[in-house]
């Protein structure tokens, strides 16, 4: 053993000795800070496993065959191509399809803006109308009522998170979506109309009075379909616009009425009284854009040519 008293090399003994060493620790102290502050510079998450991908929209086939068949038949009314009542049927059927897809997926699209991302994992930003709420409630039995009486139900549904939603007013905006596809449907057709259509009915022949036809009474479903989803009842748009504003007494009223607001609309139409008024409100609207309303009836007769039978 070595004599003398030996040196102990003690790291902390070395750090005091140091005369910046309390610069040194504010240094480090910043640097920290810094690094909090930017984010952006550190992986948010870890990455995917390799052929793992994130749910995407991108356009369904069966919307874009629906668009095919929309410009097809508008281009068979214009020259006279095909029997009459077979393209307006084909026209105003794709039509209207195409409007409920697009009305669903206003829907979606600005509920996945406003927070609820599962919408992607669902299919509704494909546009594909299978994917659209229930085949027979949400799609079928609107279709019916429509080739049966003439009026367009409200069709389709999408399953909203509203609880992944930012606020009230986000998720007033996914219920007004929808109907404003209808309304701004609606305005462009009646645009068309008044500006290149005729002013009055009587007089067209042939295939002018089967394109206007067609595109008047496309313009009347659109313009029903819009007042209809503007109803303040449970389970149609014009009620989730204030839903989310009502006290929670209300609201859990209006959750009891929701799966059956439909039938109730339906029910409602059946009166004379009711359906009466509907369609005065519609013609009111018709009537103002200066659409002529003989060229509604002599849609509605070529769509359903059934009834000549």
């Amino acid at each position: 053993m070595s004599g003398g008293h030996g040196q102990h090399d003690d790291p902390l003994d070395r750090l005091a000795a140091e005369e910046d060493w309390s610069s040194r620790a504010k240094a480090v102290e910043n640097q920290v800070a810094r690094e909090q502050r930017m984010p952006s510079l550190r992986p948010a998450r870890a990455p995917r496993p390799r052929g793992a991908r994130e749910p995407h929209g991108g356009i369904s086939p069966i919307f874009v065959g629906l668009v095919v068949v929309m410009l097809v038949s508008a281009v068979a009314m214009w020259i006279g191509a095909g029997h009459p009542s077979l393209v307006v049927f084909l026209f105003v059927i794709s039509g209207w399809l195409v409007t409920l897809c697009l009305h669903e997926f206003s829907h979606a699209y600005t509920a996945h803006r406003g927070g609820d991302h599962t919408v992607a994992e669902k299919g509704y930003l494909r546009l594909d109308p299978r994917k659209y709420g229930h085949p027979v409630l949400t799609l079928v039995l609107p279709l019916l009522w429509l080739l049966i009486g003439g009026l367009p139900l409200p069709g389709g549904a999408v399953m909203i998170e509203s609880h992944r939603l930012r606020n009230r007013f986000r998720d007033a905006l996914v219920s007004a979506a929808g109907p404003a596809v209808n309304v701004v449907a609606a305005a462009g057709l009646l645009v068309i109309i008044a500006v290149a259509g005729p002013e009055y009915s009587f007089g067209l022949s042939g295939p002018e009075l089967t394109f206007w036809a067609g595109l008047t009474f496309l313009a009347y479903l659109q313009v029903a379909t819009a007042i209809l989803n503007l109803l303040p009842v449970p389970g149609l748009d014009g009620y989730g616009m204030i839903e989310p504003y009502l006290p929670p007494g209300a609201r859990q009223a209006g959750n009891k009425i929701k799966p059956f607001g439909i039938l109730l609309v339906f029910a409602l139409l059946y009166f004379p009284l009711a359906r009466g008024l509907f369609g005065d409100a519609t013609y009111f609207f018709m009537d103002v854009a200066g659409a002529p309303l003989n060229l509604v009836y002599e849609g509605s007769q070529l769509f359903q040519f059934w009834r000549s039978w």
